[in-house]
């Protein structure tokens, strides 16, 4: 056994103690017990798997940084989520994508407009001034 914690930009996603731990890097997909060497690498866009006493947790990353260190497993990362099920976590994956993909056209739009704006008011002084 030994501890997993998941951090985000805005806190601690999971902070709890696990069995077991799968995840993947640029080399392929790694595992983890308790007592593990210390470990040092860049997770690559990955679904996580965690054993938590005889049950199994699901926990979705955008990459990020993994460190092993004193018995403590530590994930820094963009973005992460954790699902009880592989369903119930792609659900919300997706959710939270639609979410960003809509945020990601309204500010691609205002800064149309911007522009649109700027270059209007650019014709008119040179008109004026040109």
């Amino acid at each position: 056994m030994f501890r997993l914690r998941v951090y985000i930009p805005s806190g601690i996603v999971f902070d709890e103690d696990v069995d077991f731990l799968r995840a993947q890097d640029s080399t392929g997909t790694f595992g983890i017990l308790g007592r593990h060497t210390d470990f040092l690498t860049i997770l690559k866009p990955t679904v996580v798997i965690i054993k938590q006493g005889g049950r199994e947790l699901y926990l979705a990353v955008k990459g990020g940084i993994f460190s092993f260190q004193d018995n403590t497993a530590r994930i820094t990362t963009e973005a992460a989520m954790v699902g009880d099920s592989l369903e119930e976590l792609h659900e919300l994956v997706r959710e939270r994508f639609m979410k960003e993909s809509e945020r990601e056209r309204a500010l691609g739009e205002t800064i149309r407009n911007m522009e649109k704006g700027f270059l209007k008011r650019l014709i008119e002084l040179e008109r004026e001034y040109g």
